[in-house]
């Protein structure tokens, strides 16, 4: 029998964290092996409110409004309502795969039966950035055989949007006229929107036109967000550091599941065992070269933390682990980590008491089906999604272009 998630009356945000952890168990290299999620989610949200690594372009941010206005200007209500916005919506999902450029398109694979709608994966940007002005919360139905129902919004009779919205382009929704580019003007409202927003967050620092992130940089501090002003300055240094030196720690959990592979007489991944304590290596001199570390105060990150998601406080276990394995780090112990019998037992216990049965440390089953690399990536919150994001509003107000046909001046 298939497995499958379901929960009725869910909050919005319980919604989104359920849909970003479907996302993560997808990518083998981005999944929670040490139960790090509710501090990754926290610097999250603290770094770059409103989003989530299930979005792709910032046009959604507009397209979305305008498919519900498109069918509130046909006078309907209730289930009508929900049924020609899901309609507008895969509309939109047909006209922009029409297209010559479907980076980013929501539907890109699956098409216009795609099962996760834009609506529910922008539903609380909207609310966040006060691009739809009602206070509701606007809680989904359902979730079923792993597949989230998208009326978080759809169950509304009307929606209040910002009366500033700018206007869809004409024969919206079968056709999007310039596709997922952002037009000057609709950049241009994006930005003041998330700016008022989201103030003295790194989000709206790099926003502004000087601060522009390089298009291909890999971290959100790389490579002038270590200057910003208080308080995200200091934020954006603890999240630096918190992301460098839990990296170890994912990297000896997979030398843990590696020499335990190695044991077993697998052999599909060739050599892992001397990939990641080279890896280990290689951490370790970074480690030694972040400035600061040892001196790191960590008072104020948690504080801020805690203030963002006040659960983190009660994750006890959670706690405890960090804070360990920082300990380690700061002081330099874990620069031996590869070899540490204490440290190794510290990695491996917390992963057991996450995973569980599922735990690759004592499943042989699942030591099988290892792919090479579990949750081995560096903690980067959302900054692939973001950086796209971003990148688009930017080439929105820069862009020499006319108008949209229909946007509002």
């Amino acid at each position: 029998m298939a497995s499958g998630l379901s929960w009725l009356d869910s909050s919005r945000d319980d919604q989104n964290r359920m849909r970003e952890l479907l996302k993560l168990f997808s990518d083998a290299e981005s999944r929670d092996e040490l139960g790090l999620g509710q501090v990754r989610d926290a610097f999250s949200d603290l770094l770059f409110p409103g989003t989530s690594v299930l979005q792709t372009r910032a046009r959604y941010l507009l397209i979305v409004p305008w498919c519900y206005q498109e069918a509130q200007r046909r006078g309907l209500r209730g289930e009508r309502l929900a049924a020609q916005v899901d309609g507008n919506e895969r509309k939109v999902i047909a006209a922009l795969l029409r297209g010559d450029d479907t980076e980013g398109v929501i539907g890109r694979r699956a098409g216009v039966g795609v099962r996760t709608l834009p609506s529910a994966i922008y539903a609380a940007a909207l609310l966040r950035y006060g691009i739809r002005t009602g206070d509701d919360d606007i809680a989904g139905r359902r979730v079923a055989s792993g597949s989230f129902e998208a009326d978080e919004l759809a169950d509304q009779s009307s929606g209040a949007w910002q009366p500033t919205l700018p206007r869809a382009p004409a024969n919206f929704p079968n056709e999007v006229d310039g596709g997922l580019m952002l037009y000057p003007q609709e950049a241009r409202w994006l930005r003041e929107r998330l700016l008022a927003a989201a103030p003295d967050t790194l989000l709206a620092y790099l926003l502004q036109p000087e601060h522009r992130p390089v298009t291909d940089g890999r971290m959100p501090w790389e490579p002038a967000a270590l200057a910003a002003p208080e308080p995200v300055g200091s934020l954006v240094r603890d999240a630096q550091r918190f992301s460098l030196a839990m990296h170890g720690a994912a990297l000896l959990y997979n030398l843990l599941v590696a020499e335990r592979y190695e044991q077993a007489g697998l052999t599909e991944h060739e050599n892992p065992t001397d990939v990641y304590r080279d890896a280990l290596r290689k951490w370790s001199d970074r480690v030694s070269a972040l400035p600061d570390l040892k001196g790191w105060k960590r008072s104020g990150m948690w504080s801020r933390l805690i203030q963002q998601n006040p659960r983190i406080a009660m994750n006890v276990a959670a706690r405890r682990f960090i804070e360990r394995w920082l300990d380690a780090v700061t002081s330099g112990a874990a620069g031996d980590a590869a070899t540490d019998p204490g440290l190794r037992a510290l990695v491996a216990e917390r992963e057991r008491s996450v995973k569980k049965g599922q735990s690759r440390l004592v499943n042989d089953k699942l030591l099988r089906t290892w792919s090479g690399a579990s949750g081995s990536r560096q903690l980067v919150f959302r900054w692939p999604q973001v950086r796209r994001i971003l990148a688009d509003i930017h080439d929105g107000c820069a862009a020499d272009l006319p108008e949209a046909a229909g946007a509002r001046a």
